[in-house]
């Protein structure tokens, strides 16, 4: 596995990526679904047929194997073809979902539909430099389809399927194929700046994926120059150049979401967490977090305490 995906796995784990299938359905001709801006990343996938992707009033015709993934929730139509009307999309999805009738339609497009979404509060700036729109073409003649075609019909087999547990095997294998067509996108995209670009450059990979591994350690800038096969000033000026902030910024930066995320998902007392994410003090570490998150740690875990509902008795 290269350092780029070493890298890309930290940050999907971090923010605790999941998938939400919603359908694998022939579609009826005329079809036209009108979705409106949400919080999390719609995801739609021709499987066969075509279709057409209409945002910001641009269309964009997608064939089968193409994808397209709106990071940001924006507002979209997808639609049997240009001519045609949408329906509100909430509406009409919630009927798909709950319609089992999955009969051939002649002459249909086939879709794959769901979204992805992650932990909105880990803000990691990964997300924020993603398009609003991202299109994958041919997803089934490129190197590697067989594995994708796979995951598809996977997705598909538990879609249609009434096995227990079938949904959550689905939705696993969403998260599986939205990894899968976010990594054929950055094969096809190489920014010159921002994390993406980092993670791209092999040198800066490397050092990337050790904070990453590290971050509980005291590292510092001669540790991580050496990670990355350079000299301590041309990291320093490179990673810079390439992340747009400082290496130890970004290593700040990491810490402070690791914190974060133990104190929401974890009870492991905060004393601990201070030495988890590689700050010797506890003063230190909280005056870090209050600067980054404007509250305390011990504010923050109140906060999601308080928000848990009392448990339900049954008997």
């Amino acid at each position: 596995m290269s350092e780029t995906e070493d890298a890309l796995s930290d940050v999907l784990r971090l923010v605790r990526l999941r998938a939400c299938v919603y359908f694998v359905r022939d579609m009826e001709p005329g079809w036209g679904l009108d979705a409106p801006a949400c919080t999390h990343g719609p995801l739609h996938m021709v499987l066969e047929g075509s279709c057409v992707l209409r945002h910001d009033g641009q269309d964009v015709t997608l064939q089968a194997g193409d994808a397209a993934l709106l990071p940001h929730g924006a507002p979209h139509e997808m639609l049997a073809h240009a001519g045609v009307h949408s329906e509100p999309g909430m509406p009409a999805m919630q009927r798909m979902m709950a319609d089992g009738d999955h009969t051939r339609v002649n002459a249909a497009t086939k879709m794959l539909c769901g979204h992805f979404e992650w932990d909105g509060a880990l803000d990691h700036p990964l997300f924020a430099e993603l398009p609003q729109v991202i299109i994958v073409r041919g997803m089934f003649e490129r190197d590697g389809a067989d594995l994708f075609r796979t995951v598809v019909e996977l997705i598909t087999t538990e879609q249609c399927g009434k096995a227990p547990g079938a949904k959550a095997v689905a939705d696993r294998m969403g998260e599986v194929l939205f990894v899968s067509l976010l990594r054929a996108w950055m094969a096809e995209h190489r920014p010159h700046a921002g994390v993406l670009a980092t993670m791209q450059d092999a040198r800066l990979a490397r050092a990337l994926s050790y904070i990453h591994d590290h971050h509980d350690k005291d590292l510092d800038l001669n540790r991580l120059a050496r990670e990355a096969g350079m000299s301590r000033t041309a990291f320093a000026e490179r990673f810079h150049e390439v992340m747009g902030t400082p290496p130890v910024a970004y290593l700040t930066e990491w810490r402070m979401l690791s914190a974060r995320r133990l104190l929401v998902q974890s009870d492991v007392p905060i004393s601990r967490i201070t030495e988890q994410v590689g700050y010797g003090s506890d003063a230190a570490f909280v005056r870090a977090f209050k600067r980054r998150f404007g509250q305390t740690p011990g504010r923050l875990r109140r906060g999601v305490v308080a928000e848990i509902p009392d448990q339900v008795t049954f008997g």
